[in-house]
């Protein structure tokens, strides 16, 4: 898959649709994409919040007959009653609607009816960037602020998989720092040197990792050329592994705003897909997500 429509067509197409829960669902972004979703047929659909507001909204689109709605007004409530859809098994891919995000990873979390797996949770993005010939992947840019070793190792046990579902059999993986050099005064560059010690030992899930790796190295071919880095990986990563959290926002954002990409993500590391979208992406980065969920559900 080369791009997010792809990624879009090709969830289309699976031969078993998988089911969204929406929380805090009664808003009009979230019912144009829930009616969107399942008009193009990516996914079924089951929307959780007011039910008399979420009907209303839904009466202006053809599809919403099919879209079935759990009346919960309370917001809070709605997270754990959707959540509970998914545990439940009937859902598999939990977004978050209009809730604050600190009460959607309550019921992410929730040891009852949540999705733990006793694992970290992380954000994993997923870009399509015009002029790049294929999808970049970058961890951790949205949830854990400074990770440790051990962190960064969850991450990728978290992240690998997921590329291997989509078909990218063996990852190649950059750890970003600020140059190649490792230096104890660069932590950073010190964790990528252990993470590629461990790959070689075969601790980590099959890829190829290299690091640490300045930007201009993971990607551009050029760049470790004139360096002299022999790598297999710079100009061709598919998956960035950021030491920051402000790092992978600063990296994230510049892709959106400087580069024109087009973003698409997840929440790893919990039993089912989870799906934080943020209210300023584009209809088409959601349906992104959730196709992008779809996917991962496969074997």
């Amino acid at each position: 898959m080369k791009s997010l429509d792809d990624m879009i067509d090709k969830a289309c197409r699976l031969p078993q649709k998988q089911t969204v829960a929406i929380c805090g669902a009664d808003s009009d972004g979230m019912v144009h994409l829930a009616a969107e979703a399942v008009g193009i047929g990516l996914c079924d659909v089951i929307m959780v919040g007011d039910a008399r507001n979420i009907d209303t909204m839904l009466s202006q689109y053809p599809q919403g007959k099919d879209i079935r709605v759990v009346d919960e007004k309370d917001r809070v409530r709605s997270c754990f009653r959707a959540v509970e859809l998914v545990s439940g098994g009937q859902a598999n891919i939990f977004v978050k609607g209009n809730v604050n995000t600190s009460d959607f990873l309550r019921a992410v979390l929730d040891k009852k009816a949540g999705l733990r797996t006793g694992r970290k949770l992380n954000a994993l993005s997923c870009y399509e960037i015009p002029g790049w010939d294929r999808l970049l992947f970058m961890a951790d840019g949205g949830m854990i602020v400074a990770p440790d070793l051990q962190t960064k190792i969850d991450i990728l046990h978290n992240c690998l998989p997921i590329l291997h579902r989509m078909g990218i059999e063996e990852p190649r993986v950059a750890i970003l720092a600020a140059n190649e050099k490792v230096s104890p005064n660069m932590p950073a560059t010190v964790d990528a040197q252990a993470i590629v010690k461990l790959a070689e030992e075969g601790g980590l899930p099959k890829g190829i990792y290299e690091g640490p790796m300045a930007l201009d190295v993971i990607l551009r071919r050029e760049a470790a050329e004139k360096k002299g880095i022999q790598s297999r990986v710079s100009g061709q990563a598919d998956l960035i592994l950021v030491p920051s959290i402000e790092t992978g926002n600063c990296l994230g954002k510049s892709i959106a705003y400087f580069g024109k990409g087009t973003m698409a993500g997840l929440i790893a590391g919990a039993a089912k897909p989870v799906i934080i979208a943020s209210r300023a992406v584009s209809s088409k980065s959601k349906l992104a997500s959730i196709a992008w969920a779809a996917l991962s559900q496969q074997a």
